[in-house]
C-alpha cells in the first residue's frame, strides 16, 4: 500500500505541475515512475523484493499471486505510453501527450494545429478561411477535459466534423494571466466557468452553438459540431 500511496501522491503532484506549467513531471517521467511504483509491489508479493514481511521460504498463495499479477500486468500495460501510444481511459488522468520518454516532444501530436490561448489568432484565421471557430474551454489538470481530447477528438467521425472548423484551446485553470483572461471571457460570454465547455462562434464572436460537458456519445458530440 505504501507504493500505491506514492503513486497517488505523484498523480496529485503532476496536477500541480500542470497548473503551474513547470513541466517537471512530463508524461514520460510520470509513466516511468508509475511503472516502477506498480511493479515493485508485485515483485514484493511474489517474494522477489527482499523487504520485511515476506520470507523467501514462504509459500506464495493463490490470492497473493493474483494480486501480484494484477500489479505487474498494470505496470506492463503502461509501457506503450512511453513510446507515444494511447492508454485509453487512463490518458484522462495523466499528463497530456506532448511526446514520449523516447521520442521528441511534439511528435505524438505533430498534426495538431489547434491554437492555444490565442482567440484573436483563431478568429482571424476563421475570417480569412471563411470558417467557424470551435472554442474549447479546458484545463491543465481537468480530467474530463483530457478524456475528451484524448478519446473523443481523435475519433474519425469527430475529426471529419471538425475539419471545417478553426480550433482554439483556452485554458482557464492555470496561474498565469492568460488563464485568468480566458476564465473571465468564459464567464462574461457564457455565464459559466465550468470545464470542459465547448462553443462554436463566428469570426465576430456571435455564438452559434454550445456544448457544456463531457460526453461519451460520439453521435451527441458530432450532432453539436
Amino acid at each position: 500500500l505504501g507504493f500505491v500511496v506514492l503513486a497517488v501522491m505523484l498523480k496529485y503532484l503532476s496536477n500541480v505541475d500542470q497548473v503551474l506549467q513547470t513541466h517537471w513531471i512530463t508524461r514520460g517521467v510520470f509513466l516511468a515512475a508509475w511503472i516502477v511504483l506498480f511493479a515493485l509491489p508485485g515483485l514484493y508479493l511474489l517474494g522477489f523484493l527482499p523487504m520485511e514481511g515476506v520470507k523467501r521460504e514462504e509459500r506464495v498463495g493463490v490470492a497473493r499471486m493474483l494480486v501480484a499479477a494484477a500489479f505487474l500486468i498494470f505496470a506492463i500495460s503502461l509501457l506503450p505510453g512511453l513510446f507515444g501510444g494511447r492508454l485509453g481511459e487512463l490518458d484522462a488522468s495523466i499528463p497530456e501527450a506532448t511526446g514520449s520518454l523516447f521520442a521528441p516532444a511534439g511528435q505524438a501530436q505533430a498534426a495538431d494545429l489547434t491554437y492555444k490561448n490565442n482567440l484573436d489568432a483563431a478568429l482571424a484565421a476563421a475570417r480569412a478561411q471563411n470558417k467557424l471557430v470551435l472554442v474549447n474551454f479546458t484545463g491543465y489538470a481537468c480530467t474530463n477535459c483530457h478524456w475528451m481530447k484524448q478519446n473523443m477528438f481523435p475519433r474519425p467521425e469527430v475529426q471529419a466534423a471538425m475539419k471545417d472548423l478553426v480550433l482554439v484551446d483556452l485554458y482557464t485553470d492555470g496561474t498565469d494571466v492568460e488563464s485568468e483572461k480566458n476564465q473571465r471571457f468564459e464567464d462574461s460570454k457564457f455565464q459559466t466557468v465550468s470545464i470542459p465547455f465547448y462553443a462554436i462562434v463566428d469570426p465576430d464572436q456571435n455564438v452559434v452553438a454550445t456544448f457544456p460537458e463531457l460526453t461519451r456519445s460520439t453521435q451527441q458530440f458530432v450532432a453539436f459540431l
